[in-house]
């Protein structure tokens, strides 16, 4: 019933969301002029321009995505303060895969750029102060694949040189949620107090938030920024695809924000 739910929820997304989104706006601006409603039709058009220009400009960027990677400086390991960290936990998050990759098998995954972008990130956070790493993410709802998330990413950490022996695995969640609800109950019971958290810089506010808790410092490492901090260009203020890719994906986690605070009131700290 659960993931049934969670299909549910990504159907929603997806034909709510650009590009699903643009073309349910499409067909309301038709319906309406069928309906011979020309001054609603104009003005939910010029909307429609104005809202499709801003999201695929970098003014966009600077105003959805820009505001959730400075959340957290970049991370440095000297900024660690070695110190301080007594039983330190790396958790890297999984991301995106690709389904049906001429590269597997068939009915088979591989993962993504997202994914491998924070693998190397905790590989690089590994090879300073070699600390345990769990890697987090299970078989997506609506995926072909039957591997989790969890082992494939297990097998590029071996393969950059991490010893298998310092990989833990959590191949159960679907959501971030689940990410810091399974992985929570792994850290706690091997009596790690601080987890060095990494995600995309653009994931970080969101899951900090839901992996806070009261028995475990949390430490982000955000990788894989997207924002470029730097005076935009004429090319950068006119509609572009790699501003519009940005701005999904921080629209994305802008509604993430707004859904775990509507409906998910109880702390995962309460579920582990």
């Amino acid at each position: 019933m659960e993931t049934l739910f969670l299909l549910l929820r990504k159907i929603i997304i997806q034909i709510l969301f650009p590009p699903g989104g643009i073309i349910v706006l499409i067909l309301i601006i038709y319906f309406l002029l069928i309906k011979n409603k020309k001054k609603v039709a104009s003005c939910l058009t010029i909307i429609t321009v104005f809202f499709l220009f801003f999201l695929s400009s970098w003014l966009g960027e600077n105003t959805f995505l820009r505001t959730l990677e400075d959340d957290f400086p970049s991370f440095q390991i000297n900024s660690l303060e070695h110190g301080t960290l007594k039983k330190p936990m790396i958790v890297v998050l999984g991301g995106d895969i690709v389904e049906n990759s001429l590269m597997e098998k068939k009915d088979d995954v591989e993962i993504g750029e997202i994914t491998l972008a924070r693998l190397f990130g905790a590989y690089q956070v590994y090879r300073e102060i070699k600390c345990p790493i769990l890697v987090s993410g299970g078989s997506l709802p609506g995926s072909s694949g039957t591997t989790p998330v969890a082992i494939m990413m297990k097998q590029v950490l071996e393969d950059f040189g991490v010893s298998s022996e310092d990989i833990y695995l959590e191949s159960q969640s679907r959501t971030t949620y689940e990410n810091a609800k399974f992985s929570l109950k792994e850290i706690i019971h091997r009596g790690h107090p601080e987890i060095i958290l990494v995600t995309s810089a653009v994931h970080m506010r969101r899951s900090v938030g839901i992996f806070r808790n009261s028995k475990a410092r949390i430490v982000p490492a955000p990788v894989n920024y997207l924002f470029e901090n730097s005076k935009p260009g004429i090319l950068d203020i006119l509609p572009n695809r790699t501003s519009w890719d940005h701005n999904l994906r921080a629209l994305h986690e802008w509604t993430g924000l707004l859904y775990y605070k509507l409906f998910y009131k109880q702390s995962v700290e309460g579920t582990v």
